[in-house]
């Protein structure tokens, strides 16, 4: 068990969520974009959010500045690489993406970053949230959005991300990375700023 929940932890790591939500919002709503446009926004979501956050993870490694394995578990070994993801985030969203149609995505990346900043200032506080639950539950009120611009099918899509949800919390519990607070807050820190942008503005 120990096994697989560290499976699932890995597959779904923070850095990972981008690139995959990006990936499944192109894959879902393909008809209503260009193929071009698909694959040039999910390579940029790859390469600012998955591969620069790893290159730069790998090197304040080298540089003897972080000792935690991709977890990072070290509370005070998290603020760096959590300040640089946020000015990557806005990077993509304020300047690649600057002209690009996905306007949904971009309210989606917007959300994310205002939770990774919470998550950031609760670091300076010396209190560590789930990132992992924090940043797979960002991701509902962008699909709920979706089942209802695009019209998609509720049905599948929302309980396989509440069963991955769900996996991740109880992955991240029985390694136990995080008390159930965390885990909570982590969710709610997710969710909120998340379903302010869309459904509030």
């Amino acid at each position: 068990m120990k096994y697989v929940a560290k499976i699932i932890s890995y597959l779904f790591h923070p850095v990972f969520i981008p690139t995959i939500i990006t990936g499944c919002f192109y894959l879902l709503n393909a008809d209503f974009f260009i193929p071009l446009e698909r694959y040039l926004a999910t390579g940029q979501a790859f390469l600012m959010t998955f591969l620069l956050p790893v290159c730069i993870y790998f090197f304040l490694k080298s540089l003897g500045l972080l000792k935690s394995s991709v977890m990072i578990k070290n509370l005070r070994e998290r603020s760096a690489p959590m300040f640089l993801n946020i000015v990557i985030i806005n990077i993509l969203i304020f300047k690649i993406w600057e002209n690009a149609s996905n306007s949904s995505l971009k309210i989606f990346f917007i959300g994310y970053c205002i939770s990774y900043s919470i998550l950031f200032f609760g670091i300076l506080l010396k209190r560590k949230y789930s990132v992992h639950v924090a940043s797979v539950c960002s991701a509902i009120p962008l699909f709920v959005n979706q089942t209802t611009t695009y019209y998609l099918n509720p049905f599948y899509i929302l309980p396989a991300l509440l069963i991955i949800i769900g996996l991740v919390a109880t992955s991240r519990l029985y390694l136990r990375a995080h008390t159930n607070v965390e885990i909570i807050v982590g969710a709610l820190i997710g969710f909120v700023p998340s379903f302010i942008l869309f459904y509030k503005m």
